[in-house]
């Protein structure tokens, strides 16, 4: 009666508290990608090229910025430029029959297979003109769509249109999530009516759904895991166990089984619920040592959850270096940049020291791709990147790569004339890298152009401001015949027409 009124259904209790759990992290790592390809959607839309784009002032976009491998690479099946009245102007994708790579202006002939897609998306656009992420029903799978306005690089407008980006949830992409989160996953489209979520126990397995809502309001997503509950039931077991023994016992030494069952039993279990709750504290960290140096199923417990909760740290770790850096190179991304830039100009402000930024670009590197191709001139960004690293590593500064091959400097407390020294520096840095690049009309190998801005002591400037001068620094650099540096000077200035996204 003990077990099977008080013992029993806590065991329950804590165990749908974990496929609960379990589940929502299955569902925040949806979120964080869904968050992740709305953010790639508007890095795209906030784009001066692609503003220039949408009103047929920049007829080479296509031909550079689309191709299979791309689509494949960014795993997208379908990405869609609709004009400021919601009609579509340029469709791109793979076919989800054959990965054929179509572009279109129409919903017709090799791009029929759009429709269902994109009739979601503009009724979506009707119902709610702003940035959005959603989950839609897709052709052979469920797909992750997001839509936003097409803006300026700077933020301003007005939107000239809308962009969409289309991601299959696809077995690529949900083993790709089953290597994130640690646990298996399924995913189906399933009509609204018929999609019941469900826990169902097997023996020594727990299969759990849950229901996730579509644009569609008759299709519905399941999202579903597959637990191992080994552990509840040798628990349950060793709990039944004791128990029996304790009736057995109860007439003799009824005091001595009731601290025996407190010690044994209630007392680590009270401690693993602690531990379980508490896990950022030091305290549960010396419950945790505890716990896991017993060697029953309660040990064996602990040291399972231990290795769990590290998984998920890592995990957390890994995710948020992947936010903040570069794929490619390894470097901070424009995302830390930025943040580092708004809180750097607020310090340097308040303890009335100055601060200088640097924007670099590589001499003609589109030349340079069209010569030895993009899997060498990945390996020319590496390199580059290594050897700014290193100066900036040298002087205690932040190197960013902002763009394709445009790089980003903050350096705090240093004014224009000592950023001039270590914008010449990196010049002569790269520049002993000697690396071949023949098809440039600067020199035959690789070199880059600096611009310099700065925020001198005591100015109140703004971040878009402030890389708008290093920005037409840089532009004065190019225009003087690049490879070379130079810094802002108040004539050249132009305030209103900054090209660095500073939005967090």
């Amino acid at each position: 009666m003990l077990s099977k009124w008080f013992i029993v259904p806590a065991l329950h209790e804590e165990e749908r508290g974990m496929i609960s759990q379990e589940l929502k992290r299955i569902e925040r790592s949806l979120a964080l990608a869904q968050q992740d390809l709305l953010t790639q959607a508007r890095d795209w839309a906030n784009w001066d090229d692609t503003y220039q784009f949408v009103q047929d002032n920049n007829p080479r976009y296509a031909e550079v910025n689309f191709s299979p491998e791309m689509m494949e690479e960014m795993r997208y099946q379908l990405i869609a430029f609709f004009d400021a009245g919601g009609e579509i102007y340029f469709l791109s994708g793979l076919a989800p029959d054959t990965n054929d790579f179509t572009t279109c202006a129409r919903v017709a002939d090799d791009c029929a297979w759009m429709a269902r897609l994109i009739d979601s998306i503009q009724r979506s656009i009707d119902n709610t003109p702003d940035q959005q992420v959603f989950f839609s029903p897709g052709i052979s799978s469920p797909a992750m769509v997001a839509i936003t306005p097409i803006l300026r690089t700077d933020g301003s407008g007005p939107s000239t249109g809308w962009l969409a980006k289309v991601r299959l949830m696809d077995k690529k992409w949900v083993k790709q999530m089953e290597n994130v989160t640690g646990l298996s996953i399924t995913i189906q489209q399933q009509p609204t009516s018929k999609a019941i979520p469900l826990t169902n126990i097997e023996g020594e397995t727990i299969h759990a759904q849950h229901l996730l809502p579509t644009n569609v309001p008759a299709i519905s997503i399941l999202v579903g895991t597959q637990l191992n509950r080994t552990h509840y039931l040798a628990s349950l077991s060793t709990i039944r166990y004791v128990l029996i023994w304790t009736v057995c016992l109860m007439l003799f030494v009824i005091g001595f089984v009731l601290w025996l069952m407190e010690r044994m039993i209630l007392k680590p279990l009270k401690a693993l619920a602690v531990f379980a709750k508490q896990t950022s504290n030091e305290d549960s960290n010396q419950n945790s040592a505890r716990l896991c140096q017993r060697n029953d199923e309660i040990g064996m417990l602990a040291r399972s959850f231990e290795q769990q909760l590290g998984r998920q740290r890592k995990l957390n770790a890994e995710l948020l270096n992947l936010s903040t850096h570069d794929a490619l190179t390894g470097l901070p991304n424009r995302r830390l940049f930025d943040q580092r830039l708004q809180t750097t100009i607020h310090e340097m402000e308040a303890l009335s020291q100055p601060l200088a930024v640097m924007m670099l670009d590589i001499d003609h590197f589109k030349l340079f791709n069209d010569h030895y191709g993009h899997q060498q001139g990945d390996k020319c960004l590496k390199q580059v990147a290594q050897a700014l690293q290193k100066v900036a590593t040298a002087h205690n500064f932040l190197i960013a790569r902002t763009g394709g091959e445009e790089f980003s400097a903050l350096l705090p407390n240093t004014s224009a004339q000592q950023a001039e020294y270590i914008g010449q520096l990196l010049h002569d840095t790269i520049d002993a890298l000697a690396f071949p690049h023949l098809a440039s009309p600067v020199a035959p190998y690789v070199t880059i152009s600096v611009g310099i801005g700065s925020l001198n002591e005591g100015t109140d400037i703004s971040p878009n401001v402030l890389m708008s001068t290093a920005d037409q620094a840089l532009y004065s650099a190019k225009a003087a015949g690049r490879h070379q540096v130079k810094i802002f000077t108040p004539p050249n200035a132009d305030f209103s027409a900054a090209s660095h996204d500073t939005s967090l």
